[in-house]
């Protein structure tokens, strides 16, 4: 598996060299570049080329590699010409990702209406979005839906993903179990395991996302499906998006890196 810092939040407000610093003291050697928040490293859906080629330079001179290039657009909206935008973003972001070794691009879905039965036509416009991008991407190259939002119900992330229907297209797990909620896909209060619920999802993983998986709440599950990646030999990524912001980040990623290898130990 692929430990990956993801520049949310806890690196927010990082320039580039120290973000590459404190991955190598900390222990991840690959990073996610969030898109459309600003961040100080820099990499935006439409900044020159040159820049992309200069982080590249300064991660392959630090031993680390691009985790992925985690856009922010989404395709939610009524407005063709609105989803075309965002498509034509994200088609520039896959096209940085081609050109300097990236395998993995991450966007959202993201809000279906509250009306249930508004949402089909939704869910049909983001498919097809989706679809074009990941024909854009082509093999070698991941086009991933986080299940985020709307999307962090399992129902629609699998129906939307499947609407797509290519097999390069796959979801970014949220860490967010489906456990005793309010959704149209849920497993009962109290489960003691999370396995029908990975069975679902495992065949269009491309990364996981985790926020606290050492609450005591969430450990247990994050046991099981830590002991059930390695069953199938997932080899793909785990990305740390603490929302940490305290004083000593440092030490909480550290933490996070032996909590992670700890799991994932034999």
């Amino acid at each position: 598996m692929k430990w990956t810092l993801n520049t949310y939040e806890v690196a927010q407000k990082w320039e580039l060299d120290h973000l590459i610093e404190m991955c190598q003291k900390t222990g991840y050697p690959y990073i996610e570049f969030l898109m459309d928040f600003q961040q100080p490293h820099g990499l935006e859906w439409d900044t020159p080329a040159e820049r992309f080629a200069e982080v590249k330079g300064k991660l392959d001179a630090a031993g680390l590699k691009f985790g992925s290039f985690t856009s922010c657009q989404t395709f939610d909206s009524p407005d063709a010409a609105a989803r075309a935008e965002s498509v034509k973003r994200v088609k520039r972001v896959i096209d940085m990702a081609h050109e300097f070794g990236c395998d993995h691009v991450r966007v959202l879905g993201d809000k279906l209406p509250d009306d249930e039965s508004e949402r089909p036509p939704v869910v049909k416009n983001i498919a097809a979005c989706l679809r074009e991008l990941g024909e854009h991407a082509g093999e070698g190259t991941w086009l991933s839906i986080e299940m985020h939002t709307s999307f962090t119900d399992p129902h629609y992330s699998l129906e939307v993903v499947q609407q797509a229907n290519l097999p390069n297209v796959g979801l970014v797990f949220n860490g967010v179990f489906p456990v005793g909620r309010d959704w149209k896909y849920t497993l009962p209060a109290g489960a003691k395991s999370i396995k029908p619920f990975y069975d679902m999802v495992r065949p269009y993983l491309t990364s996981i996302h985790h926020h606290s998986m050492e609450r005591p709440e969430e450990l247990p599950y994050w046991q099981e499906w830590f002991r059930l990646l390695k069953q199938d030999g997932y080899d793909r990524y785990v990305a740390n998006e603490s929302a940490y912001v305290g004083p000593d980040p440092e030490k909480v990623l550290s933490l996070y890196t032996a909590l992670f290898h700890t799991l994932i130990a034999d």
